[in-house]
């Protein structure tokens, strides 16, 4: 009898699991190392410092899947040193990463994520100033065609994602205001008030050229400050910066809201407020720009006149050709009182015009709806006449061939009086007339059949079938 041998398995290998192999050729080798799947993003974006929570096994192969290690020489020869905890960082920073399907499609989601994100948080609705909902945003890019690219900037794919949402208008959007102030401080060498004015009127028209509808100006925390607040679109920054540092106007740009955006619950007249007041802003902002113009051309030639006189041209005239702006500096507490009514006024006559648009609209709407119902029941009417005059003419034919002794009145009884003549025959309900046992099912399947079908769908009366024998029978389907 022969003994049973135990087949010895190996035991000095160690099986990697979860494995990501980093490559790198150099020198005409090629080396590689072993790392889990998850955190060679997280080392190389720095997140992840430690090597042995990055490699499987802190060694360098070339070849990972056979086990084969690099010697000491070669790495000697192509890396200068045989440290391999450096070499190791070097392969980690500098080689292609293998990456599977479900990795890329993962890192693909996660961009994708981030990109909406800052949509939903830097971009409005153009009218009511409010932001989109993630899914929103998630369902205009896929409508939009947008792909995200997995090594590009997240602000840069952020900019072209709402450029092409714009291009193919898939989502009324655009960049959310930013609310900034340039604030204007009397200078040692000019501590007059003219030259703050003057300063500042040089703001207004730098503004207005811009295409700055509106601003507010407001004292600081300092009696010799000036703050000029407005709202600007961000891709407008570098140049209000560069007014603000202008030689004419030697101030400073602040930030004080990165996004301008509603929010809070709405009412409808809340709703009919704001919209009145955008719609003046915008005819004021058309006022403004023809004003401007024409403003320009008069205090060129009135600068030429009047380079001798010392006095500084009136800040109000300027601001009603120019730029809208509000103080709370002002001297005169009535003229202020007077200001501050005045636009409420101007907003509640604004708001009750929109009620009574919106109510017009509705009673135009119900009108039309009472039209509409008034002409389908005259259709109905119409078709249901036709219809009872091709019953009585069905019902002439019928009677015209049923034989010389037969006499029959178009009614109702005639039906009855002709199924019980017929015994077993079964009526159609679409088509009318009697069929027997035998024919019954082919009725159903057949053009005549089918046609009326389409009839009855339709609202239309039904024909004969000598009615349809006569006509051609490619017009009907």
């Amino acid at each position: 009898t022969t003994m049973s041998r135990q087949i010895v398995q190996p035991v000095n290998q160690v099986r990697l699991t979860n494995v990501a192999v980093v490559r790198l050729s150099r020198g005409g080798h090629r080396f590689e190392v072993a790392c889990y799947r998850n955190k060679i993003v997280n080392y190389r974006q720095g997140t992840e410092t430690d090597l042995s929570e990055v490699l499987q096994t802190e060694r360098i192969f070339t070849n990972v899947s056979k086990g084969q290690f690099a010697n000491s020489k070669t790495l000697k020869k192509c890396f200068d040193t045989s440290n391999e905890e450096e070499v190791c960082r070097f392969i980690l920073a500098n080689g292609d990463v293998q990456v599977s399907d479900q990795e890329r499609a993962a890192q693909l989601e996660s961009t994708a994520r981030e990109v909406a994100s800052m949509v939903s948080e830097k971009c409005v609705h153009p009218i009511s100033r409010r932001p989109y909902t993630l899914p929103q945003i998630r369902d205009g890019m896929k409508a939009a065609g947008f792909m995200v690219h997995p090594t590009r900037n997240i602000k840069q794919q952020f900019l072209d994602c709402v450029r092409l949402l714009q291009e193919k208008r898939v989502l009324d959007i655009e960049r959310a205001k930013m609310k900034l102030a340039i604030v204007l401080s009397q200078l040692q060498e000019a501590n007059d008030h003219n030259g703050l004015m003057k300063r500042r009127d040089a703001v207004t028209t730098f503004l207005i050229n811009e295409g700055v509808a509106s601003a507010d100006i407001q004292p600081s925390t300092g009696d010799n400050d000036t703050r000029i607040i407005f709202q600007s679109d961000p891709s407008l920054y570098r140049r209000m910066d560069g007014i603000a540092r202008h030689d004419d106007v030697q101030g400073r740009l602040e930030i004080i809201q990165q996004c301008v955006t509603e929010e809070g619950d709405v009412t409808l007249g809340h709703e009919l407020e704001r919209k009145a007041q955008q719609q003046q802003q915008r005819d004021e902002h058309h006022v403004v720009q023809s004003s401007g113009k024409q403003h320009a051309t008069q205090s060129g030639a009135n600068d030429n006149n009047d380079d001798d006189n010392g006095d500084v041209p009136a800040l109000s005239d300027k601001l009603q050709s120019g730029l809208r702006l509000t103080s709370n500096t002002d001297t005169n507490n009535d003229d202020n009182d007077h200001d501050d009514h005045q636009p409420t006024i101007t907003k509640v006559a604004n708001s009750r015009k929109a009620q009574k648009a919106a109510q017009k609209k509705s009673k135009k709407a119900k009108r039309r709806e009472k039209e509409d119902a008034a002409e389908r029941e005259e259709k109905i009417a119409a078709e249901k006449a036709r219809q009872k005059e091709r019953d009585e003419r069905r019902g002439i034919q019928q009677n015209s061939t049923a034989g010389d002794g037969a006499t029959t009145s178009i009614s109702n009884n005639t039906n009855q009086v002709s199924n019980v003549d017929m015994g077993d025959n079964k009526a159609c309900n679409t088509c009318g007339g009697s069929f027997a046992p035998h024919e019954y099912r082919s009725h159903f399947r057949s053009d005549w059949h089918r046609y009326n079908v389409k009839l009855k769908m339709k609202g239309c009366a039904t024909v004969s079938e000598k009615e349809f024998l006569l006509c051609d029978s490619d017009a009907f389907f």
